[in-house]
């Protein structure tokens, strides 16, 4: 009987070690990314007829990046922004699923190194949606982009649609135009909206010389304008 005892207790000890494993391995995927309520959410709009362009911020994909949502800070999510509706993708690995966060509960977020922020959330009279942070100080700077969708047969790639689509599909009048702004904060809190980096040089006529000097010696008159607006922040700031 004592001999039969111990080899039970040899053959099921481990199955009771593999239960708790088990056990603590579902308490671990429940915390972990894989287990996220975040996943629970709404299924993403699935856009299946063909179009031009993308209905997302840009080409890149989903971008690695952390993520503020209704006061908890989730790391390490693979997201994306569908300009066109303005709300926050993030991809389920485990489901191979994407979920729409929506807007209302997501502060602000990641992508790789670009920031963005929900300034309407955090009160700001700003339509909702997301906005890239150029610059922030005392005086900021935000870049917003929207995807409309349209349909018109004189569409052209690069033209009327507002980017260089390298998939453009001659004979598809359908497609995602780009609308792309940017905003002004400064001391005073009120937001200003602006498609021309000018308008900073406006804000600092004193300094309006000296910013168009940096600029032409740097060869920024031709950058991007979000680049353009980064330097000419910085200018500004170390000229204080």
């Amino acid at each position: 009987m004592r001999k039969l005892l111990i080899i039970l207790t040899f053959v099921l000890f481990p199955l009771a070690v593999m239960a708790q494993d088990t056990d603590l391995f579902g308490q671990y995927k429940a915390s972990s990314a894989s287990g996220l309520p975040l996943y629970r959410g709404k299924t993403a709009t699935k856009y299946s007829f063909s179009y031009n362009g993308v209905y997302t911020w840009d080409r890149g994909g989903f971008r690695t990046g952390d993520l503020v949502f209704a006061g908890k800070l989730y790391k390490a999510l693979q997201m994306n922004i569908n300009a066109h509706l303005q709300t926050l993708l993030v991809y389920d690995p485990e489901n191979y699923t994407t979920v729409d966060l929506g807007n209302t509960e997501v502060e602000e977020f990641s992508l790789g190194t670009e920031v963005f922020k929900n300034l309407s959330a955090k009160g700001y009279k700003l339509p909702k949606g997301f906005y890239k942070v150029i610059y922030e100080g005392e005086e900021s700077v935000y870049e917003r982009i929207d995807k409309e969708f349209i349909r018109d047969v004189h569409s052209s790639n690069d033209g009327t649609i507002g980017y260089k689509d390298p998939d453009y599909k001659e004979g598809v009048f359908e497609f995602f135009a780009q609308h792309r702004c940017f905003y002004y904060i400064g001391k005073e809190g009120k937001p200003e909206k602006f498609t021309n980096p000018k308008l900073l040089l406006g804000k600092h006529k004193d300094k309006k010389k000296a910013i168009r000097k940096m600029l032409k010696e740097n060869r920024l008159n031709d950058a991007d304008y979000a680049v353009q607006c980064l330097e000419i922040m910085k200018f500004i700031e170390n000229a204080q």
